[in-house]
Order: C-alpha cells, then sequence, then structure tokens
C-alpha cells in the first residue's frame, strides 16, 4: 500500500512446489443467479484455486439448472445435493418427519462422495434456519480424513440450538471474515477461538471487472501489477519512446524503489514487431535493470511477453490493466492531445502532466500535479541536473498519493483482497494446517 512503505518480496519468484489439494465446495444451489451474492464467492474460490493448480469440485442441488453458469471450464459440477422443500428453522424441535428423512439421505451422499478430499467447504450450512437439516448432517459425518471450513456470511445474533461447534468434531472449523468477530462467532457457537479461523472475502479487479483471459495471463505472468505499492501502465508506440520520456520514467520509478516502495511500471507498447524496435525495448529494460528495477518483473513491455502482442494488447487488455494503476505520470513532449491521460484518469489513477506544454492544462482543467518535463515548443533543463530533479518530482508524488484517501484506499483493497494474496496468507496456511509430513507418506491430521 502506497501508506507506508513496502520492500519487493510478496511477488518474488516462488521456489519449489505445494502440495496439491482436493476441494469440494458443498452448496444447494440450484442456479449461479449472478444476482445472489454467495454465488459470487463461491465462484471466486473456484477460480482462485484452480489458479494455484489445488482441484475442486462444486457439488450442486440434483435439480441444478446450468443457464447461468459462469465458471471455469476446469471445475466439475456434482449435480448429488439432494432436493427438498427448505423451511426457516428456530429449534432442533422443529425438525420435521419429512426433514429428518431428508438428513439421513445428504448424510449417505456425502459419505460417499467425500472421502476421496482433503477438504470440504460449505456456505452458510451450518448457520441459516433454512439450513439446519444440512447442519444436522454435517454433525453426523463418519468422515476423519476429511477437513471442513464451515462459512457464516452473517453474524450469528441470537444462540439458536443447533449452533454447536462441539458437536461436529475436531475435523470442523467456522471461518469469520475478520478477526474482530471471531471471538464473537465462536461464543454463538459453544467454543473457542480454536474452533474459528479468519478468511477475509475475496475482492480481485480480474473477477469483478470480468478481466479477459489475456488479461488475467499478462498479470499472472506480472504479478507485481497486483501486489506492487505504486503501479503504472504506459500506452506508447515503440517508435515514440523518446518524445514519450520513458526514460524520465524509470527515473522516477527507481527513485520510488529507493524510497522503500515497491513498483510496477509497464510500457504497453505497439508495432515491436521488427528486429531493431524488438532490440530497442531490450535497450530500454537494460537501462531500468541499472537503474534498480527488475526487468520483466517491475519493469516490463507488452510487446515482449507473447508473440501476438508485438503490434500491441488489445484494447479491452489495455483498459483492465490500467485498471490495476494507481499513477499516471505523463511528461510526453510532443502530443496534440493525449489521449492516454484522460483514459488514465477514468481508471481511477493519480495523474501527473507536464506543464510545459500548453494544452494539458487545459486538458486537465489545471488539476492534479505537474511539473516541467520540458517540450517541442518549450526547452526546459533544470538546474540541478535531471537526476536531482526527478528524485524530487518522485517524492513530490508519494506526499500528494498519500494525502489521497480514495487512492490509498483502492490501493489498500488491490494489493489485501486479490485472490493471490488471500490464498497466500490465510487459505494455503489453514490448507496446509491439516497435513503432516512423515518419512514415506502424507498423513492428514485434524485442524
Amino acid at each position: 500500500m502506497i501508506t507506508a512503505p513496502q520492500k519487493y518480496k510478496v511477488f518474488k519468484e516462488k521456489k519449489g512446489k505445494k502440495e496439491k489439494m482436493k476441494i469440494a465446495i458443498l452448496t444447494n444451489f440450484m442456479d449461479m443467479l449472478p444476482g445472489y451474492s454467495l454465488v459470487s464467492i463461491v465462484q471466486d474460490q473456484v477460480r482462485m484455486l484452480l489458479e494455484r493448480g489445488d482441484e475442486v469440485d462444486l457439488f450442486v442441488c440434483e435439480q441444478y439448472n446450468h443457464v447461468h453458469d459462469d465458471l471455469p471450464e476446469a471445475v466439475k459440477i456434482k449435480k448429488v445435493i439432494p432436493f427438498d422443500h427448505l423451511k426457516d428453522y428456530h429449534s432442533i424441535g422443529e425438525l420435521t418427519k419429512e426433514h429428518e428423512q431428508f438428513v439421513e439421505k445428504l448424510k449417505k451422499v456425502l459419505e460417499k462422495e467425500l472421502p476421496h478430499y482433503d477438504m470440504a467447504w460449505t456456505h452458510d450450512w451450518v448457520f441459516q434456519g433454512y439450513c439446519m437439516p444440512y447442519a444436522l448432517a454435517m454433525q453426523q459425518l463418519k468422515l476423519p480424513d476429511v477437513k471442513f471450513l464451515h462459512w457464516l456470511h452473517s453474524l450469528p445474533t441470537a444462540f439458536s440450538n443447533w449452533w454447536d461447534i462441539r458437536k461436529y468434531g475436531k475435523n470442523h472449523k467456522l471461518v469469520s471474515f475478520t478477526e474482530t468477530q471471531k471471538r464473537f462467532i465462536a461464543e454463538h457457537y459453544r467454543g473457542t477461538v480454536e474452533d474459528v479461523r479468519v478468511i477475509p472475502h475475496i475482492k480481485d479487479l480480474r473477477t469483478w471487472y470480468n478481466f479477459s483471459q489475456q488479461s488475467c495471463d499478462f498479470i499472472k505472468d506480472h504479478p507485481a501489477l497486483m501486489q506492487a505499492d505504486i503501479v503504472q501502465v504506459y500506452p506508447a508506440s515503440s517508435d515514440r519512446f523518446e518524445s514519450k520520456r520513458v526514460l524520465h520514467l524509470i527515473t522516477i520509478f527507481s527513485k520510488l524503489i529507493q524510497f522503500g516502495f515497491s513498483v510496477c511500471l509497464v510500457i504497453a507498447n505497439q508495432w515491436a514487431n521488427v528486429d531493431h524496435l524488438r532490440e530497442k525495448c531490450r535497450k530500454y529494460l537494460r537501462r531500468a535493470e541499472s537503474e534498480g528495477l527488475i526487468p520483466n518483473k517491475e519493469f516490463a513491455f507488452t510487446s515482449l511477453w507473447r508473440k501476438e502482442t508485438e503490434v500491441g494488447i488489445c484494447k479491452r487488455t489495455l483498459r483492465e490493466l490500467q485498471l490495476c494503476q494507481n499513477l499516471f505520470v505523463f511528461p510526453t513532449n510532443d502530443e496534440t492531445f493525449g489521449l492516454v491521460g484522460p483514459e488514465a484518469a477514468l481508471s481511477g489513477a493519480y495523474i501527473v502532466w507536464n506543464n510545459s506544454m500548453d494544452l494539458m492544462g487545459e486538458i486537465y482543467d489545471n488539476r492534479s500535479l505537474n511539473f516541467d518535463f520540458g517540450s517541442f515548443h518549450r526547452d526546459f533543463k533544470p538546474e540541478s541536473g535531471w537526476e536531482n530533479y526527478l528524485e524530487a518530482v518522485a517524492l513530490m508524488i508519494l506526499g500528494r498519493m498519500k494525502e489521497n484517501e480514495a487512492l490509498v484506499t483502492k490501493t489498500i483493497i488491490r494489493q489485501k483482497y486479490n485472490y493471490d494474496t488471500l490464498y497466500d496468507k490465510y487459505y494455503s496456511p489453514i490448507m496446509a494446517e491439516s497435513i503432516q509430513w512423515v518419512p514415506g507418506k502424507v498423513r492428514r491430521n485434524s485442524l
């Protein structure tokens, strides 16, 4: 986040491979209606697990309707959860004969289907009155090798007599979205804080804005776009790097690193499909590396990513990558308007424009931060030299960005609640908690 320095560490190359987990997500969905918030939560979890190499199957009602499916092809949908008409129960004593039979039926289905999974996740099955029969079935399961996480999507406000985590056994844990609510949930389920795990909601730019596959693939190969403190995506034709002042940007971002912030500067360039322009990009990469930026991590060209992107990325991918940025420094010295600046402003980035170009003040209504960078009609050479001048520019940019609460909040949410961060910080440790390595085999233990 831009509120405090953070060294480059989150998006460094990871060594080794983690143990792949097989997860069952248990729902009673009859459809994937987009207006149902729980649907988007499950979709995010499915995409996250698949992205990180785990196996995931989605369990749904036997009468499930595929009309509104919006899931990756790799997920297997298992239509095995028995159907029955729901009732909003308030007490175990209200359980009908029909639902007593449902409890037994669901128990048999789960005991048949789940033994080959490492973990099973439920959503509101142990909370809602409508789901009390599901909870009672879970309490009776005999699956000693399967670990369960139960998400509660509302705070309990009363003590229901079927809210008792002790009846589920040691392999079952409740999930709170915040540390603040952890003890509250434990008390209402007659347990302790050891019975509750904290996992915040996923709210990822890629899923919220429905990023294209190309955008997701680029971010996967350049994770600093999602993780860095300061991000800029700078559209520039490969034959105009000089007039776009890409070298100035390299220096500014190198200074930001020196001030202790992690960065990502992506040049979204076009027409680098001939040898001399490919070599030009590599020359800039070497220059960036000499100033302390890690090539293809903290500084990258879209043209060098894949053969098909040498001529440029599509408009949708550019727009989506720009949604990741929080800064747009525009030191260009030769523009008639500069479409990329207003486009960057619409993405929510903090704009820094070139005061040496009179038209810039008109375009941005003389708002936001601006500096002299020189232009085709107004020469500018800082008395202290470009190195010292651009260091001062970087420092002033940091000061202004830190004072912009909306920008700071957007940056925090981008970094903190994307599914990569949440997987590494919350999901993966909790999933691994149930696995103990012993010589020659993997032994599954209780959470």
